[in-house]
């Protein structure tokens, strides 16, 4: 949105509704540098996309926040256990509440 773009959408969105809404706000209001302050906090979660796929960490991040218990659809398959304790660190490192 910064380059110019309408609409941004993550699939982070559904899972931590606040900090992209707030980033969203931040490029439409055309701070930029706001926009990528919160982008940066967002940082360990985009690694994990990374690391694991976007698709697989959103299924851990709903389970670990209550949200629902299920699994990716087969092909997909869920992350390890390993993996969830990762996710689950870098969950508990995120600001909570107006801390973004």
């Amino acid at each position: 949105m910064i380059a110019g773009a309408d609409t941004w959408y993550s699939v982070l969105g559904g899972i931590l509704p606040e900090p992209c809404l707030k980033i969203v706000r931040a490029a439409q209001r055309g701070d930029a540098e706001e926009a990528r302050r919160l982008d940066r906090r967002l940082m360990p979660v985009w690694d994990l996309f990374k690391k694991f796929s976007s698709l697989r960490v959103v299924y851990a991040l709903a389970e670990l926040l209550d949200i629902c218990s299920t699994e990716p659809p087969f092909p997909i398959l869920p992350v390890s256990a390993a993996a969830k304790r990762e996710i689950a660190e870098v969950l508990q490192n995120l600001p909570s509440g107006s801390g973004w």
